[in-house]
């Protein structure tokens, strides 16, 4: 089967304030893997990346007696918890949003009909990324309406359309864990009861809570 990615990108106009962003994807494949970047990128060095995405669009194509039907919209019939995310990562980047398999049996007969790897992140530059892996087309069995009736057709084609909205935050005050305006002994107590983990009280971003984390809270003691 011959394939030509199509991917088409946009960039609209921030719908919020500061350097929130949203990146538009519009992504078919007809079995080969799909690798997307957005055309531009956002401060991968921020404290905070909040973000959210959405799958908006899967349609598929079918193909019956050598004829390409379609793309009928399926995306209903894909969970919207996979379809829909958002939250509030610490950075520096990279940043993973969604990092997940999907499976679907369309007409219920306990076979697979498609299946892909998905994941969208923010790479390590900044750019939002997307990438659709382990493409796998079988075949669904549908009403094709008179004269022929219910038949198996073969998956030919996926398209996909959503978007990416990041916005990165820089913290003024990192040694502040809980935010209260003062670096002081509560900040010391976040650090040691989350050691070694990270998150809260990994103040320089190393991705571990430990003694240099420690020393910065300490040498920022005071009022943020």
């Amino acid at each position: 089967m011959s394939f030509i990615p199509i991917i088409t990108l946009s960039m609209l106009i921030p719908a919020f304030t500061g350097d929130e962003v949203q990146w538009n994807f519009n992504a078919s494949s007809g079995g080969e893997d799909v690798h997307w970047v957005s055309p531009t990128s956002v401060d991968p060095n921020s404290d905070q990346f909040e973000y959210q995405y959405e799958i908006t669009y899967v349609g598929v194509d079918v193909v019956f007696l050598g004829a390409v039907i379609g793309p009928t919209d399926v995306t209903g019939d894909i969970d919207p918890e996979f379809r829909f995310g958002k939250g509030i990562e610490d950075g520096p980047a990279p940043i993973t949003l969604l990092d997940e398999p999907l499976e679907t049996d369309a007409d219920e007969d306990g076979d697979i009909d498609l299946s892909a790897h998905f994941k969208m992140h923010i790479n390590g530059k900044g750019y939002g990324q997307y990438d659709v892996t382990q493409v796998f087309f079988g075949d669904v069995y549908v009403d094709t309406g008179w004269p022929f009736g219910w038949q198996y057709v073969d998956i030919d084609r996926i398209y996909l359309e959503g978007y990416m909205r990041v916005a990165p935050s820089t913290i003024e005050c990192p040694t502040d864990t809980n935010n209260d305006g003062a670096v002081n002994v509560s900040d010391v107590l976040a650090a040691i009861g989350n050691w070694g983990g990270s998150g809260v009280g990994d103040v320089d971003g190393s991705g571990t809570v430990d003694v240099s984390d420690l020393l910065a809270i300490v040498g920022a003691w005071g009022p943020c």
